[in-house]
């Protein structure tokens, strides 16, 4: 079991400052993997990937049937 995953089984009001500084750590090093936009080697962003024949013919058949709200 690792570090970080026996101390989220631990009883929150008993955890010890150092241990939710550990827990704090832990989860910024994940956001900063999770934020971090994927690279080519020569540093630049990415191309999107391109849709399939059915995957577009799916997509344009959609288009104007959903009603999505933010």
């Amino acid at each position: 079991m690792s570090d970080i995953t026996e101390l989220f089984s631990r009883d929150p009001l008993k955890l010890t400052k150092d241990d939710r500084a550990k827990i704090i750590e832990e989860m910024r090093k994940k956001r900063a993997l999770f934020n971090s936009t994927p690279t080519t080697k020569s540093g630049s962003k990415a191309a999107p990937k391109k849709l399939t024949a059915d995957q577009e013919a799916a997509a344009q058949s959609l288009k104007g049937k959903l009603d999505i709200k933010l």
